[in-house]
């Protein structure tokens, strides 16, 4: 068992962050942060991020990336809307930002004491999905934006991945989960979302679309800057095999209009039904005019971690943030854990879910309750936690970001088959190695993305090509143990301190640096690093 926390959006918050970690009893091996992690090195990097210039804060990292801090606890994060964008591209495949702190790159499969984590950076922008990573340092307003929009490139990569994952990490949110939760909540929270969910511009469909196609155990986003929880309920499919971009395309497309067609004008109370969409399907369906929202447990401690007040440890309504244990047995049973003097058993049986009516109707109708989605097949299953390639239920949770009375992190305890020996190890995925190595030489680093897979033998052919790629890493870096991710953290530009007040007016972008970790990776996975500039040229 590992306990990992997780935190919602950074914003330059680490001190707080370790700090807040550090209060509780509960020793945690791992933390992630859902995005707007800003990893600013120096005054100059902030020139970088999608932010007005009278924002600009350095913030706390740039103590960790000299080495005046060291990261307390392992920490990987994806990326957000708000990111020192220079940085980050440096490392496109993962890698270090500053010693214990892990960037997961544009998307990847990672590995920690044997748990999968997934990540997808970035938010999703219709306009620029379909384009290739060509934003280049010095960037444009508009090029300083377009950098963290979600590419369809990367979301391909992730679609390959067959084997099961426990977690999975995007900065917004998949597009239509808020219908599974409790959604009259969220707007009492945040009224204004009530028009973007109207208008269908909530969320993120390629992030929803891969929600279906993984069906992770875990899906954590930030973003929004509140605390949301939902449980979405999968129908077992078979085995996936590779998708090509006409059919990720259309999923997208269906995803993108999940408010139009299932959910009504008059809110999540409606009688429609889930409408089908191949293999993957993700639609919430309701049988006899039920809700269609499905609620997390309520069998829950919520423990205050950071008040806001140095050494304040009062419990109060406003300021309470949440502890999970979560176990992998049928009765989704925790084991107790003890956080700040208070002991229980932090999650229950699904059926200990108190009676909530919406709009008349009991929340306790199992047709409410255990809401499934269909395949292609129209088969369910809603007795095994697992399913054959992926999980029956993923549990969605998005937090706010860290400030005084926000419900900003959460700790959960995660089961694992791997030995945990004298430390920690954060690996990498063979299976993600492989797709990597096989999509390389589709990556466009210019504008126009040509279109991806769209044939049945383009399809056979990228197969064939991980195939051969998972042989070779099996051979090449599973063999010969080269699979835990190795310390090669390097400065690459000059760091600032946040008194130092000649830089704050420093005006010009930095130049673009040649990061090794980089280098490093291309030379062991045999391919070329076209994110260095020269190597492009």
């Amino acid at each position: 068992m590992v306990n990992i926390a997780f935190e919602g959006c950074c914003h330059g918050e680490l001190d707080k962050i370790y700090n807040s970690l550090q209060k509780l009893s509960v020793p945690i091996d791992l933390l992630i942060i859902g995005g707007d992690f800003q990893a600013a090195r120096n005054w100059r990097d902030l020139n970088c991020m999608a932010v007005p210039a009278k924002y600009h804060r350095l913030g706390d990292f740039h103590a960790y990336y000299s080495g005046k801090k060291v990261a307390p606890i392992t920490t990987i994060f994806v990326g957000g809307n708000h990111e020192a964008s220079n940085y980050l591209w440096e490392l496109y495949y993962g890698g270090w930002v500053a010693p214990n702190i892990y960037y997961t790159g544009a998307g990847n499969i990672l590995n920690f004491d044997g748990v999968r984590i997934g990540g997808l950076s970035g938010i999703w922008k219709e306009g620029d999905y379909y384009k290739g990573h060509f934003e280049r340092v010095p960037y444009t307003e508009g090029t300083k934006r377009s950098i963290y929009h979600v590419r369809q490139y990367d979301v391909l990569k992730l679609y390959q991945v067959s084997g099961q994952v426990e977690i999975m990490v995007s900065h917004d949110w998949p597009a239509g989960v808020e219908q599974f939760g409790r959604l009259n909540e969220l707007l009492t929270k945040k009224k204004f979302l009530k028009s973007d969910i109207d208008s269908k511009a909530l969320g993120s469909p390629p992030a929803m679309s891969l929600l279906g196609r993984i069906r992770p155990r875990h899906w954590l986003s930030a973003h929004l800057h509140v605390k949301y929880a939902a449980i979405v309920k999968h129908k077992p499919t078979g085995r996936p095999t590779s998708m090509s971009t006409d059919q990720a395309t259309q999923m997208t497309e269906n995803f993108r209009q999940i408010s139009a067609t299932v959910i009504s004008k008059d809110g999540p109370a409606g009688n429609a039904r889930g409408v089908r969409i191949g293999r993957d399907t993700l639609m919430p369906t309701t049988v006899d005019g039920a809700v269609l929202n499905s609620y997390a447990n309520e069998d829950e401690i919520e423990i205050d971690i950071f008040s806001g007040q140095e050494g304040s440890r009062s419990l109060s309504p406003e300021d309470k943030n949440l502890v999970e244990a979560d176990d992998d047995n049928q009765d989704n049973l925790a084991t107790d854990i003890t956080v700040q003097g208070v002991s229980n058993s932090l999650v229950g049986p699904i059926d200990s879910l108190p009676e909530i009516r919406v709009n008349g109707m009991s929340d306790r109708t199992p047709s409410a309750r255990l809401l499934t989605i269909e395949d292609e097949a129209g088969t369910s299953s809603t007795e095994s936690k697992r399913g054959d390639t992926g999980f029956t239920e993923t549990r969605f949770l998005a937090l706010d970001k860290c400030l005084p009375r926000r419900e900003f992190l959460q700790v959960m305890q995660v089961p694992t088959q791997e030995h945990i020996g004298e430390h920690h190890q954060l690996c990498y995925d063979p299976e993600w190695l492989a797709i990597t190595k096989a999509m390389e030489p589709y990556m466009s680093l210019y504008e126009r993305q040509p279109k991806l897979f769209a044939t049945a033998a383009e399809q056979e052919a990228l197969e064939e090509s991980i195939r051969k790629a998972r042989e070779w890493v099996q051979k090449n870096i599973v063999e010969v143990g080269k699979l835990e991710i190795p310390s090669n953290f390097v400065h690459t530009a000059p760091f600032s301190h946040s008194d130092d007040s000649s830089m704050r007016t420093a005006k010009f972008q930095p130049t673009e640096y040649n990061n090794t970790q980089t280098q490093d990776f291309c030379d062991m996975l045999g391919i070329p690093n076209r994110i260095w500039r020269e190597q492009r040229q």
